[in-house]
């Protein structure tokens, strides 16, 4: 799973990027049902198409349970978007026997989820990494290792809906190789789905520009391409997820702090303060950042 970053001052220091046009915003407020509890309490969101006095269908926290981090970031992905995908997919998934592949799964929270709540179609997660955990519970789940330049180890025609999400290739990559393979695998009249966000690490990737989209349409293979972005405000005007964000963000910075410190040439203790800075600046400026999804279905020849 990846990381999303953000725009501030102190970010000229340490990447760069660039912005896009968003259709919906997280408040920076949230209203409770009831006072707070042991559970935690469902939150509502006063965000279009959604009824503020009714409990979301899918809360941050499913239980009281302590969860690992990855679990942790998949359910603020899954809260922003109260699904776990765009395409118009949901009530196949539900007949059954259906497939799905998530390519670049890493250990597999996405794909199992879907597994738990599709239980008669079968989910399938692919990583060039093995982090996954082959002692899977669920009989309607499969894991591989491949990489997707590569090449897949599938047939063609084989998946209903082909899935991946924070994924960088370069253009190249991007014409050469990933458009043609994830559409190859995808049957006619399935949809291929990418997930991102603005990502100020580096350069800007395609996956978050409108270059994305035409890699799809360059196949002449994908019609009724679609975009979707959500723009939520970092730090403590972004409700639960902002801080839990920002906390994400200095967790993978501190990971690689002697590296990145070396790169920046500065010192760690120097890197420390200019962390700190970071954390002022993004709730005095309310920076934001912006998730996307671009999805689209395979043309019937």
């Amino acid at each position: 799973m990846g990381n999303c970053s953000c725009r501030s001052n102190i970010n000229n220091q340490l990447e760069s990027g660039e912005e896009h046009e968003t259709q919906d915003q997280l408040s920076t407020t949230e209203k409770r049902n009831r006072p707070s509890s042991k559970k935690p309490v469902l939150p509502t969101l006063p965000i279009p198409g959604f009824n503020e006095d009714e409990n979301l269908r899918y809360p941050l926290y499913d239980n009281d349970d302590i969860i690992s981090h990855s679990q942790l970031l998949h359910n603020i992905h899954r809260y922003i978007w109260q699904n776990n995908f765009s395409s118009p997919v949901d009530d196949l998934l539900r007949k059954g026997r259906a497939r799905v592949l998530e390519i670049g799964c890493g250990d597999g929270i996405w794909t199992i989820d879907l597994a738990k709540e599709f239980t008669w179609s079968r989910f399938t997660g692919v990583d060039a990494h093995q982090k996954f955990d082959q002692r899977v519970e669920h009989t309607n789940v499969t894991f591989l290792k491949a990489d997707v330049l590569d090449g897949l180890p599938f047939d063609p025609d084989t998946f209903d809906l082909v899935f991946m999400r924070f994924l960088s290739f370069s253009e190249k990559q991007w014409l050469e190789k990933v458009a043609n393979e994830i559409i190859r695998v995808c049957k006619p009249g399935g949809w291929v789905e990418i997930m991102d966000c603005t990502n100020q690490y580096a350069p800007k990737g395609p996956a978050t520009s409108q270059l994305e989209m035409d890699y799809l349409r360059s196949t002449n293979k994908i019609t009724v391409i679609r975009r979707e972005e959500k723009r939520i405000t970092l730090g403590k005007g972004g409700g639960k997820v902002g801080p839990l964000l920002v906390q994400n963000i200095i967790t993978t910075w501190e990971q690689s702090k002697k590296s990145l410190s070396e790169l920046m040439g500065v010192s760690e203790k120097e890197f420390d303060n200019l962390t700190r800075t970071f954390q002022k600046e993004i709730n005095d400026l309310k920076t934001s950042t912006r998730y996307i999804r671009i999805y689209g279905q395979k043309v019937i020849e």
